[in-house]
């Protein structure tokens, strides 16, 4: 009876010590920082061997020295030569924003090309589009020396490589619709010469009673020839945002007096006297799995108009 008793007075203690014991918090588990150990004095880049061929060899020797400065390649616009990184992802195959006159150039860097890389033409060139725009801006300062422009040169030529000794791979571009034209079926009078109210990109006027015309497309592509280019279809709406149900018309490729282009006949008659008629162009290379839309919904409404005529 004593025992039970003893038993009865224990437990409520030992409810407690339970509680209290399971409350004690533990002390935090030691967390491994795996950067902890960074010595953040190295600045040889994660170890990578400075190749006198590669990206971060040139940018030390070169674009860090004098290009990066404030107010020039700096990060306010490209190419940015702040890292090696950046250096390399706004130049190798980078689009160019500023073309020379004659719109020569595509990329700010081509791999083993000198002659159709913008950087280069633009470190060795006192012309480029103004007098004294050679880079550095001879205005600003002085042109890069022989050696500088040779540590550029070589980079380009054997392969203008990443940091790791790769040479990139030349991007497939979609085909690019540069342009249209009208033309009367017997090839005497340009159509899309004459716009309403004289507005460039207002519909072009075909007269009422002319029963077809050619609709003339030039396309370009960076590496299909452009008779092997696919799909090839103009479509015609009375909505300038809808073509679900638009007429379509197959073109077909001709070659004339030096020239490459896409011509179908479009007959006039099935339109309506006085509506405007929106037309758009697709075409594929054959290596993208969506077709090019030109115009397409992206642009401003004067591109629509321009794309457009109307029988009057």
């Amino acid at each position: 009876m004593r025992l039970r008793r003893s038993i009865i007075f224990l437990l409520p203690l030992l409810v407690i010590l339970v509680v209290m014991y399971s409350c004690k918090k533990e002390p935090p588990a030691v967390v491994n920082n795996p950067y902890s150990n960074i010595n953040r004095t190295d600045t040889t880049g994660n170890k990578i061997l400075v190749d006198t061929m590669t990206i971060t060899y040139v940018h030390q020797k070169v674009l860090s020295v004098r290009c990066a400065l404030n107010g020039c390649h700096d990060g306010h616009f490209e190419p940015d030569y702040r890292t090696p990184q950046s250096a390399y992802a706004t130049l190798v195959y980078a689009p160019i924003v500023k073309n020379d006159t004659a719109n020569k150039y595509k990329y700010r860097v081509i791999p083993y090309d000198t002659l159709n890389s913008v950087m280069y033409i633009r470190i060795t060139n006192c012309c480029y589009v103004n007098t004294n725009d050679r880079m550095p801006q001879d205005n600003i300062g002085v042109p890069l020396p022989d050696s500088s422009i040779t540590i550029v040169r070589n980079w380009i030529m054997h392969g203008a490589k990443d940091m790791y000794g790769h040479v990139a791979t030349r991007p497939n571009e979609p085909p690019v619709v540069t342009g249209y034209f009208a033309i009367s079926s017997d090839y005497q009078t340009g159509y899309s010469n004459n716009r309403i109210d004289s507005v460039y990109y207002n519909p072009f006027i075909v007269p009422a009673a002319v029963a077809s015309f050619y609709a003339v497309f030039v396309v370009t592509d960076d590496s299909t020839p452009v008779p092997n280019l696919q799909v090839n279809t103009i479509k015609f709406s009375r909505k300038s945002y809808d073509f679900s149900a638009a007429v379509s018309i197959q073109a077909t490729y001709l070659a004339s007096n030096g020239g490459q282009y896409w011509i179908a006949p479009v007959p006039t008659a099935q339109f309506p006297v006085g509506d405007t008629i929106f037309m758009r162009y697709y075409v594929n290379d054959g290596q993208h799995q969506t077709n090019v839309e030109y115009p397409n919904a992206t642009l401003p409404y004067p591109y629509f108009t321009y794309y457009s005529f109307m029988r009057q």
